[in-house]
C-alpha cells in the first residue's frame, strides 16, 4: 500500500470489519488451550521437551506453507518475492519470531496455567513500545505508553499474589511465556521494518516456514516426535495450523484497509478470550479475584498504550501493535 492509500485508511471499522478483528482475536485466543490439549492427545509429557519442539515445528512449518499458498489467490500486485537483500534478514526473523519464541512458549506453556499463560502472553505488547523505540525513533516512549506498560505489568504482578504453590512464579513455565512475549515484540519491530519494503504475506509464510523447519530439526535431533497419533490429535492439529494462516490473513487485509490503531485495539481482548477459553476447554478456574483483578489492569494497560487521540490532535505513528500472533 502506498502512503497516499495509507493516508486514505479508514479510520473506523464498519460493523462487518470489527467482527472480523475480534474473530482473529479470537482465534489467536484459543491457541492457548488447544496447544494444551494437543499434548495429551499426542501423547507429549511435561519431561519431554524436545517433543513439544517438534509439535510446534510442525504447526508452524505448516502455517507458513498455507499462509504462502493464501497468497496465491491474491490479487497479483500483492504477490512478491522478497528481494535477495532480504532472504537473510527475513530467515533471521523466522529464527526469532517462530524458532526462539515458540522453543519458550511450547515448553513455557507445559509448565504453566493456562489462564496465567493468557495474561502474561499480553507482555508482548509492552515490550513492543520500547522495541519500537530503538528501532522507530519516531516512535518515542510517551508517558501515556509509560502508565499503560506499568498497568499491564501490574497485572502480570496480580496474577502472581496469593499463597498456593500453584500461584508462585515458575522459571520453566512462567519465565519462559514472558521470554517468548519478548521474543515476539523483538520479531515484530523487526517484521515491521521489512515490511516497509516487502509484501507482508511473503515475509511472514517465509518466516514461518524457515523457523517451524529449525523447530522440527531441533526438535528430531534431540529424539522429538509425536508418540501418539489419533485422529482427534491430527484434527486439532490441522486447527492450529489453520487458525495461525486465516487469522493472520485477515488481519493483514484488515490493516491494509482501515488505520493500524483502529484494528489494534481489538488485542486488549486477547486475554479475555485466552483465559475463558483456558477455563472451558481445560476446566481450570477462572472467575477468581486474582485473575479478574489481573485482567482488568492487563486489559486498560493495552488500551492506554494504543488509544487513539481525540479529535483535534495529529494521530500518533505508534498506535500500531505486530501484525501477527500465536
Amino acid at each position: 500500500m502506498t502512503n497516499a492509500e495509507q493516508r486514505q485508511s479508514t479510520s473506523t471499522l464498519r460493523p462487518r470489519a470489527a467482527l472480523l478483528a475480534v474473530l482473529c482475536v479470537l482465534l489467536w485466543g484459543s491457541a492457548i488451550p488447544c496447544v494444551k490439549l494437543g499434548y495429551p492427545l499426542f501423547g507429549i509429557e511435561n519431561g519431554s521437551p524436545f517433543d513439544h519442539i517438534f509439535f510446534a515445528g510442525i504447526r508452524f512449518a505448516g502455517a507458513g506453507a498455507v499462509t504462502l499458498l493464501i497468497s496465491l489467490f491474491l490479487p497479483s500486485g500483492r504477490r512478491q518475492r522478497i528481494q535477495k537483500r532480504h532472504v537473510l534478514p527475513v530467515l533471521g526473523l523466522g529464527l526469532i519470531q517462530t524458532t526462539a519464541q515458540y522453543v519458550c512458549f511450547y515448553i513455557g506453556l507445559a509448565h504453566s496455567l493456562g489462564t496465567r499463560s493468557a495474561i502474561l502472553n499480553t507482555s508482548f505488547a509492552f515490550f513492543a513500545v520500547f522495541l519500537a523505540a530503538l528501532f522507530f525513533p519516531a516512535e518515542r516512549v510517551t508517558l501515556k505508553k509509560l502508565a499503560g506498560c506499568l498497568l499491564g505489568f501490574f497485572g502480570i504482578v496480580v496474577v502472581h499474589l496469593g499463597g498456593d504453590i500453584g500461584s508462585r512464579f515458575t522459571w520453566n513455565g512462567d519465565f519462559l511465556i514472558l521470554m517468548a512475549s519478548f521474543f515476539f515484540a523483538l520479531g515484530s519491530v523487526i517484521g515491521k521494518k521489512l515490511t516497509q519494503s516487502e509484501n507482508a504475506f511473503s515475509v511472514t509464510g517465509v518466516q514461518l516456514l524457515f523457523g517451524g523447519a529449525v523447530l522440527i530439526g531441533v526438535g528430531l535431533a534431540g529424539g522429538g516426535s509425536l508418540p501418539v497419533i489419533v485422529p482427534a490429535g491430527v484434527a486439532l492439529l490441522g486447527y492450529l495450523i489453520l487458525l495461525s494462516a486465516v487469522a493472520f490473513s485477515i488481519w493483514t487485509n484488515l490493516l491494509q484497509r482501515y488505520d493500524a490503531a483502529s484494528v489494534s485495539v481489538y488485542f486488549f481482548l486477547l486475554p479475555v478470550f485466552g483465559v475463558a477459553l483456558s477455563g472451558l476447554l481445560l476446566n481450570e478456574r477462572i472467575f477468581t479475584l486474582q485473575n479478574l483483578t489481573a485482567l482488568l489492569f492487563v486489559c486498560a494497560g493495552i488500551y492506554l498504550v494504543n488509544r487513539r487521540e481525540r479529535a483535534g490532535k495529529p494521530a500518533s505513528s505508534d498506535d500500531t501493535l505486530p501484525q501477527q500472533r500465536f
